[in-house]
C-alpha cells in the first residue's frame, strides 16, 4: 500500500498500477485491532509519513486538540470532528521523516481549514477553540509557547470581521475569508503553492461560477449551514487533502518510488466515525484517480475475528494480493477490502510466556477460553507469568482468579470483565443473564435479578448491549441461541457468577431452577434446556433418567446432540454440591439396562467435567467416555449403532485436541 518495506529504509517496493483500496480489519473486543494499528506505526515510524488517529474519540486520541464547549450549538461550529480529523493529519504528515522527498505542502486544505475556521461569538469557547486550531499550523515553524500564540493573536487582529463579515459569510466573496487565506497561506507555504491552491477552489464549484474566494467564502457559509450543506463542504475538505497528496508525487517522485503516506483509523464503527469513513470513501470514489494514500482502518465485529493460523482465506494474517483496482468500482462501498483480524495461534500465545515456562496445558486453555483474543490472551498470560515469578500456581484451574498483572487487588477474571463491560450495572445484569439458554429465558431472569433495583427495561437494555458489541445476534437472526453467545464472554461472566454464588449455593439453585421450570416436559419428559439447567445444580438423577429412557425413541445423532447441549452446562462453585437425592425410578431400567444407565450416568458426568473452560484434556475421563460410547453401540440397533461406534472412534481424538461439548460432531 505504501511502497515501503518496514524496517528497510532503502528498500523500495513496486507500486502496482491503479488505486490502492481502504483497507477494514475487523475484530471483536479486545481481539488487538488498537494493537495492530500501533504495531504498523512503530515499525514504519523512522522512515515514513504517517498519521494515527482514534475516529471514536472527539479529541482523536490527542490531549492538545481544542474542543467545542459544552453548551455550543453544534450546527453552528466553526469546526467538525472531519475539520478536526484533517487539521491533525495535515499536521502529521507535514513532518518530514528520515528520507527524501520534502515535506508535503497542503495548500489547497490549509485555505480550505482556514475558510470554515473563525473566531466570530457563535458560541461559549470558540474563540479560544479556534486560536488553537490556527496554532496547529504553525508547528513546524514557530516554536510553541508565547511566539507562536503572539503570531495567531496578529493574524486574528489583522483580520478581524468588520459589521458587514461579523454577521457570517453570505453570498459572493466573504472580506474575513478572503482577507485571512491570503494573509496565512502565503506566510506558510509560500506564494506559489498559494497561487497553486487558489487556481484549484476556483475550479471546485462550491458555490457554481466565480472567483477562488468566493468558491472559499461558500464553503464557510455550506459549513456552517444545515447537515446537509455540511457534508456537502466537509466532501471539498477531504478532496483538497487527497489532492494535496497527489500534487506532491510528481512524476520523478513516482518513478523513484518515493512511498506513499499511511493513514491508521482506529474505530470506525463508531459513531463519530462512521461519518468520516462515509465521506472519504465518497471522496475516493467522486473524484479522478491519483496517487492516494495507503488507508487502514479498524472496525468492531463479532467473534471469532478471524481464521486460525493456518487457514488460508484472507485476513490480517495473509492477505493474498495488493487488491489494487485499475476499474471503478459501481458505488463508494466497493473501494473498501475487509479483512477479519486473525486470531493468534497457540504458538504466539505460547511465545508471549518469555523466559517463564507455565505449567503443562495452561497456553493451551489460554489460547482456547481468549479464542485468539490477543488482548484477552495478553491478560491472561501476564497473570500466569505474575504468579509464576512469585512461585503460585498457575495451573489451569486457577487461571481466572489470579491477580490481575494490571490491578493486583482484583482477579484477571473481574479486570477483564471491567475492560469488556465498563458499567458496573450492565456488568451485574449480564453476570445474572449469562444462564439464559434463549432470550426468553433471559426475560424471566429479568423478573428476578438482579435483586435490588430492577427496572423492566434491564433485559432489553442489556440486549442492547450485546448486540452493539457483537456478542449476541441481532433481532433478525436466530433466537434459539443462548443470551451471550459470544463464548468468551459467557465463560467469564459465568466464572463470576459462580464466584459470587460459592457462599451463597440457594441463589445459584435458584436462578437455575426458575429457568429450568420455564422448560414443560413435553413426551421424552425434560427438554435438553431444562436438563441443561438440572445439571448445572448437580441434578444428575433426571438427566441421565430421561437420556435413558429417550435412548430407545430418538436417533442416536439427536441423542447425541442432546448429550452435547448438556453437558456444556455450566459448573456449580466449588465444593459441587452432591447430586441431589431421589427415589424416582428409571423406567428404561425396568426392561434390565442397568448397563446402559451406568453407561450414560459415567458419560454425561465425565464429559460435562471434561468440557469445564479451563479444564485440560485429562487421560482417565477420555478413556472413561470412549468405553461408556462403546457400550451404547452395543446395546443399540443397526442404524444407531453405527453412529455411537463413529462417536466412541471421533469423540476422543476431539478431546484430546481440546474440543469440549457442544462442538463434538454428532
Amino acid at each position: 500500500m505504501t511502497g515501503e518495506a518496514p524496517g528497510a529504509r532503502t528498500r523500495r517496493l513496486p507500486v502496482p498500477n491503479g488505486t490502492p483500496p481502504v483497507v477494514e480489519c475487523s475484530g471483536g473486543r479486545l481481539s488487538g485491532r488498537t494493537a495492530l494499528l500501533a504495531g504498523l506505526d512503530a515499525r514504519y515510524a523512522a522512515h515514513l509519513r504517517r498519521a494515527s488517529a482514534d475516529l471514536g474519540r472527539p479529541d482523536l486520541g490527542r490531549a492538545d486538540l481544542p474542543l467545542a464547549a459544552d453548551d455550543e450549538d453544534p450546527t453552528r461550529r466553526n469546526a467538525s470532528h472531519l475539520s478536526d480529523l484533517l487539521f491533525h493529519l495535515r499536521d502529521e504528515l507535514s513532518r518530514r521523516p528520515g528520507d527524501f522527498g520534502g515535506s508535503i505542502a497542503f495548500p489547497r486544505l490549509t485555505q480550505g481549514l482556514l475558510a470554515v475556521t473563525s473566531w466570530q461569538a457563535v458560541g461559549a469557547g470558540e474563540s479560544e477553540a479556534a486560536a488553537g486550531r490556527l496554532e496547529s499550523l504553525l508547528r513546524e515553524t514557530v516554536p510553541t509557547g508565547p511566539a507562536r500564540r503572539a503570531r495567531v493573536t496578529q493574524w486574528m487582529r489583522q483580520t478581524a470581521p468588520g459589521p458587514a463579515a461579523a454577521a457570517g459569510p453570505g453570498a459572493g466573496a466573504n472580506p474575513l475569508v478572503a482577507r485571512l487565506v491570503d494573509l496565512v497561506t502565503p506566510e506558510l507555504l509560500g506564494p506559489s503553492a498559494h497561487r497553486h491552491g487558489l487556481r484549484w477552489w476556483s475550479g471546485r464549484q462550491v458555490a457554481g461560477p466565480g472567483t477562488d474566494h468566493v468558491q472559499l467564502s461558500e464553503l464557510a457559509r455550506r459549513f456552517r449551514g444545515d447537515p446537509d450543506d455540511r457534508e456537502v463542504a466537509e466532501r471539498h475538505l477531504m478532496a483538497a487533502f487527497l489532492a494535496d497528496i497527489d500534487s506532491h508525487y510528481t512524476w520523478s517522485r513516482r518513478m523513484n518510488r518515493l512511498p506513499r503516506p499511511l493513514l491508521l483509523l482506529d474505530n470506525a464503527h463508531t459513531p463519530l466515525g462512521r461519518p468520516v469513513m462515509r465521506t472519504l470513501l465518497q471522496v475516493w470514489h467522486d473524484e479522478p484517480a491519483g496517487t492516494r494514500p495507503g488507508v487502514i482502518t479498524t472496525v468492531l465485529a463479532g467473534e471469532p475475528s478471524g481464521p486460525d493460523a493456518d487457514d488460508t482465506a484472507p485476513s490480517t494474517r495473509r492477505a493474498g494480493s495488493p487488491f489494487w483496482r485499475q476499474d471503478r468500482p459501481g458505488t463508494a462501498a466497493g473501494w473498501t477490502v475487509r479483512l477479519p483480524l486473525a486470531g493468534l495461534g497457540l504458538e504466539e500465545v505460547t511465545l508471549m510466556f518469555g523466559t517463564e515456562h507455565p505449567p503443562s496445558g495452561t497456553a493451551r486453555v489460554i489460547h482456547r477460553l481468549s479464542s485468539g483474543r490477543a488482548g484477552i490472551a495478553h491478560a491472561l498470560v501476564e497473570a500466569a507469568r505474575r504468579a509464576i515469578r512469585q512461585r503460585d500456581s498457575a495451573e489451569p484451574r486457577w487461571l481466572l482468579d489470579l491477580p490481575a498483572h494490571d490491578a493486583p487487588a482484583r482477579t484477571v477474571h473481574e479486570q477483564l470483565l471491567r475492560v469488556l463491560i465498563p458499567g458496573e450495572r450492565d456488568r451485574e445484569r449480564l453476570m445474572y443473564y449469562s444462564p439464559a439458554l434463549d432470550d426468553g429465558a433471559a426475560d424471566l431472569l429479568g423478573t428476578k435479578y438482579p435483586r435490588t433495583d430492577r427496572s423492566p427495561l434491564d433485559v432489553q437494555e442489556a440486549r442492547r448491549l450485546l448486540e452493539r458489541n457483537h456478542w449476541a445476534a441481532t433481532a433478525h437472526q436466530t433466537v434459539d441461541a443462548p443470551f451471550v453467545q459470544d463464548r468468551t464472554l459467557r465463560a467469564l461472566l459465568g466464572h463470576r457468577l459462580a464466584v459470587q454464588a460459592a457462599g451463597d449455593m440457594p441463589t445459584w439453585r435458584h436462578l437455575h431452577g426458575i429457568v429450568r421450570a420455564r422448560y414443560a416436559p413435553n413426551g421424552a419428559g425434560l427438554p435438553d434446556q431444562a436438563l441443561y439447567h438440572a445439571l448445572a445444580v448437580h441434578d444428575t438423577g433426571v438427566v441421565v433418567r430421561t437420556l435413558h429412557r429417550r435412548l430407545a425413541e430418538r436417533s442416536a445423532a439427536d441423542w447425541l446432540a442432546s448429550v452435547n447441549l448438556i453437558c456444556s452446562a455450566p459448573h456449580p462453585p466449588e465444593p459441587v454440591p452432591t447430586a441431589t437425592a431421589t427415589n424416582e425410578p428409571c423406567q428404561a431400567c425396568q426392561y434390565g439396562d442397568f448397563a446402559v444407565h451406568q453407561a450414560i450416568d459415567r458419560l454425561v458426568l465425565n464429559l460435562w467435567a471434561q468440557s469445564h473452560p479451563l479444564r485440560a484434556p485429562t487421560v482417565e475421563l477420555i478413556d472413561s467416555i470412549r468405553l461408556q460410547l462403546l457400550t451404547l453401540a452395543q446395546y443399540t440397533g443397526a442404524a444407531d449403532q453405527a453412529v455411537f461406534f463413529r462417536a466412541h472412534e471421533t469423540w476422543p481424538g476431539r478431546l484430546r485436541r481440546w474440543h469440549q461439548a457442544p462442538d463434538l460432531p454428532t
